[in-house]
């Protein structure tokens, strides 16, 4: 069974502002307050991530760093070419990592 999407997202490739909505039990929980710059939406997806595994919730936080990976990667050819090699190197890094514990 698919597992459902704890993130919903709202790209705006003229302005380059990214919103999104973290849902649990379909909840708005967190959001990212409305069209923010990319780069500091992304940053606080991680930010997110970062607060759930530190609340004991690590699947969650794994569930949402999988689904920033799958959205970052799609954003990357629509972005500066700095955040899009940003993008690059942390979704490898991501994607190793996530190699190396299965």
């Amino acid at each position: 069974m698919a597992k459902k999407k704890l993130l919903r997202w709202r790209w705006d490739p003229e302005t380059g502002r990214l919103a999104w909505e973290y849902v649990r039990s379909g909840v708005p929980v967190a959001t990212s307050g409305g069209e923010v710059p990319v780069r500091k939406a992304l940053s606080a997806l991680i930010d997110l991530a970062d607060e759930l595994e530190e609340s004991d919730r690590g699947d969650e936080a794994e569930r949402v760093m999988e689904e920033w990976a799958a959205l970052a990667w799609s954003l990357k050819d629509q972005v500066d070419a700095e955040l899009k090699r940003a993008i690059e190197e942390a979704c490898t890094e991501w994607w190793d990592a996530d190699n190396e514990e299965e």
